[in-house]
């Protein structure tokens, strides 16, 4: 973000998630998790086990002090649509001021830069270049960005019993132009339970995966599939 040499590794599963959903470990014997990735299964047994972190990616002011806001705006977040989960799934829809208050504007930019800052990791783990307007986005109040993030409900999910839905991580897939032969944009994600989280760079989602958001709205639709 900064340019400053990383040495700190940010959570690729957010520590927030894994205790909201298993507790604060450690897992071990019956409470023991198991972390699956290319089909190689792995025991977890804490939140900061270095297969739920990625490498070395942001200076410890950045991660510590800058994007603290972020945050703790998505662990003020998920809790909310877990504890409100029968009424988000019967209206399909995420008002942000029922979970932040008078301050939601602010605070639905902060969890957009979150979702940037989550998407930012991602890209360079795959050794590319993070695109700029990520970067710059981070200490604006208003910014424009080729990033959209979508929320979708996985209907498979639903059909498990909580125990058993999963949370974690999706590839990043490359969209390029076959004509050219050029990379022309991004996609990646996660998920917690049944939400599916959806970062979109440069690409337009045809599928019904939700309304297309960029901290621009105090309304979140969720889409499906």
């Amino acid at each position: 973000m900064c340019g400053k040499p990383s040495k700190t590794a940010e959570h690729r599963i957010k520590s927030s998630d894994l205790v909201e959903r298993f507790g604060k470990g450690p897992y071990c014997s019956d409470d023991a998790l198991v972390h699956v990735k290319n089909g190689r299964r792995r025991d977890l047994q804490g939140q900061n086990s270095k297969l739920v972190k990625y490498e070395k990616n942001l200076c410890a002011y950045c991660n510590n002090t800058v994007t603290q806001p972020f945050d703790k705006a998505y662990e003020q977040f998920i809790p909310w649509v877990i504890c409100n989960e029968s009424e988000v799934l019967k209206r399909r829809v995420i008002d942000f001021e029922d979970i932040y208050g008078e301050d939601w504007t602010t605070k639905q930019r902060d969890l957009f830069k979150f979702f940037a800052k989550s998407f930012g990791c991602r890209i360079d783990e795959a050794s590319r270049d993070v695109p700029r307007d990520i970067v710059d986005l981070m200490d604006k109040d208003s910014f424009e960005t080729k990033l959209y993030v979508t929320l979708a409900v996985n209907e498979g999910q639903l059909l498990l019993d909580p125990e058993y839905q999963a949370i974690g991580t999706q590839d990043l897939i490359d969209y390029n132009n076959r004509s050219k032969g050029e990379l022309v944009g991004y996609q990646c994600g996660s998920h917690y339970r049944w939400l599916t989280i959806m970062y979109w760079y440069n690409y337009f989602p045809l599928e019904p995966v939700g309304a297309t958001w960029v901290a621009n709205s105090k309304f979140l639709y969720l889409g499906w599939y």
